[in-house]
């Protein structure tokens, strides 16, 4: 099992190595295009790359700030205990409420797509509306798939029909990991360790303090499932 779940992620890794590099370049426009056969220009060393992995309450255009972030200094150090503004609606979030637009990003849409759907489904994602156009973006790619053979997507393998937390933390690991320079993957990069980085997206939803606060997590399960489950 083991051997299996090991070689499923390895693909999901490769996959997403091109799909990441090539969302970025269209997301954010960077001077310099991301490759997508090469991770040694992504990570913090890449504009682009690393505003979307910097810690959501950290201002990556502030030359300090990058600076410290890239030289690994002790008051910038980027570990798990933050959100990177990949997992924020339009990459922006507000200091003052870091849980508002948090992983109801464009790109962490696209990355549970291609793995869990298709990578071809992931270029279906289509704004970040909530009501009718979301039914008719879906309309479209059903009628798009029916019209060729597809292989069987991992959702309906394994029977999913609603998103679960512990998918949305498996897709936010994949794509930290695309956006980074790390080439093989590991558990601990430097200072981020992506078993505890899981866990805290998965106790986020799951763990909520409050009926206030479930109801918003529940909320948000309920948008992931009408964006990429529901047809």
């Amino acid at each position: 099992l083991k051997r299996g779940a090991d070689s499923a992620r390895g693909d999901d890794t490769g996959t997403l190595k091109e799909l990441v590099a090539s969302w970025v370049n269209v997301e954010c426009h960077p001077t310099t295009l991301i490759r997508t056969d090469d991770k040694h220009h992504r990570g913090f060393v890449s504009d682009a790359c690393g505003r979307l992995l910097c810690p959501a309450e950290w201002c990556w255009e502030d030359p300090v700030v990058r600076t410290g972030i890239r030289d690994r200094t002790i008051a910038f150090i980027v570990s798990e205990n933050s959100w990177p503004l990949f997992m924020y609606e339009n990459y922006k979030a507000d200091v003052k409420n870091l849980e508002l637009g948090l992983m109801k990003s464009r790109l962490l849409i696209m990355g549970f797509k291609a793995i869990f759907t298709s990578p071809s489904s992931a270029n279906e994602v289509d704004g970040e509306g909530n009501g009718a156009d979301i039914i008719e973006n879906n309309r479209r790619a059903r009628k798009r798939s029916d019209q060729a053979k597809v292989k069987t997507c991992v959702a309906s393998i394994i029977g999913m029909r609603k998103v679960t937390p512990r998918a949305i933390a498996y897709a936010a690991c994949q794509i930290r990991f695309a956006l980074s320079s790390i080439n093989s993957w590991r558990t601990v990069d430097g200072d981020f360790d992506y078993q505890i980085f899981w866990n805290n997206i998965v106790d986020f939803f799951e763990d909520a303090p409050g009926p206030a606060a479930r109801a918003r997590v529940n909320e948000l399960l309920e948008w992931w499932t009408r964006q990429v489950i529901n047809h």
